[in-house]
């Protein structure tokens, strides 16, 4: 063989070794990731539903039904980084996707405003400015915490964004999106898991609570 085809050979070789010890890595982390999140999940309510998405090396989603105040109704998931595949791994770290935790919510309570909370320079926040005159979103003159931005339309949202401090103070540098909307599901937030894997779940979900337990209800909800 002559170098050129020595190189495919080992290339090939080293891919086929890259998969099948990320594979059991993710399958790994996909348990021990499920194992840390549940307890955290439970302080919601009683669990409902709970199943791996695909596998436990791609995630899983855990519902919960009947949520205690302020949630109705929540559901969990954690989506785990494509780590088999070498050459798509490298194209999704440079677009900065990581492992990654979504909750979506069900508030008791009808937020009177609307917020949207994302990284600096967005692309999305153009898409807000010009998404309705009638009821329009506007930047807030706020500092946050982790170079975040927010935009907001409707009451309240100043109560709102004040309620939601401790937990951007805590993990503002993991926030892909914070969404507070008026229509379910109220509460979409997005965020980078790895910084929360170093504190118990109960934690982050006890910051999520307290966030959203007071300071959103509309007059007629």
């Amino acid at each position: 063989m002559d170098l050129g085809q020595t190189i495919v050979v080992y290339l090939g070789i080293f891919l086929i070794l890259w998969y099948a010890v990320a594979l059991i890595y993710n399958r790994r982390l996909g348990i021990r990731t499920y194992r840390w999140l549940q307890p955290g999940v439970a302080t919601l309510g009683k669990i409902t539903q709970a199943k791996w998405l695909g596998s436990s090396g791609s995630g899983a989603r855990i519902g919960v039904a009947q949520a205690k105040h302020p949630f109705r109704q929540a559901e969990v998931a954690f989506l785990l980084e494509t780590r088999e595949l070498l050459p798509l791994w490298l194209l999704n770290r440079l677009r900065g996707i990581r492992d990654s935790l979504v909750v979506r919510a069900q508030l008791r309570s009808v937020p009177q405003g609307e917020l949207e909370i994302l990284p600096q320079g967005h692309s999305r926040f153009g898409d807000l400015l010009t998404e309705s005159k009638q009821n329009p979103w506007a930047m807030l003159d706020r500092e946050l915490p982790a170079g975040l931005q927010a935009a907001a339309r409707g009451r309240n949202t100043d109560n709102m964004l004040e309620s939601a401090k401790a937990l951007l103070n805590e993990v503002g540098p993991g926030i892909r999106r914070l969404s507070l909307a008026r229509t379910a599901p109220h509460l979409i937030l997005d965020m980078k898991i790895a910084q929360l894997r170093s504190e118990p779940s109960e934690r982050f979900f006890n910051l999520l609570t307290k966030a959203f337990g007071g300071n959103l209800e509309s007059a007629d909800s």
